[in-house]
């Protein structure tokens, strides 16, 4: 019992020493005026890339993963087709924010 609570111990430590460190450096990179939208740039294009491959993968194969399984076209359209609408917003957003932040980066 004692060996589960010192590896618990020993984990939570490096998480929050770990997570303190990369708190540091993040707080510290932001700092300066180009590191901000960079930042922002680069987590909106992968978030981007990754909500175009779910959606893609959707309309190709009528099927949209949801919280409880599986949306299929034929099944339930109007979830269907819903998920579509939200994910399709949501990359048009993503879009827009990371047109934001290269605006920002050029100088614009």
């Amino acid at each position: 019992m004692s060996n589960i609570l010192r590896q618990i111990a020993r984990t939570a430590v490096l998480c929050g020493a770990l997570g303190l460190l990369l708190y540091l450096v993040v707080s510290a990179a932001v700092e300066y005026p180009i590191t901000a939208p960079l930042f922002g740039l680069v987590g909106a294009t992968l978030v981007a890339a990754m909500t175009f491959g779910l959606l893609k993968d959707g309309w190709r194969t009528g099927q949209f993963p949801d919280r409880f399984g599986v949306t299929t076209r034929e099944a339930s359209p109007g979830w269907y087709w819903g998920s579509m609408f939200w994910y399709g917003a949501c990359l048009v957003a993503l879009a827009a924010l990371a047109l934001f932040c290269l605006l920002r980066i050029v100088g614009l």
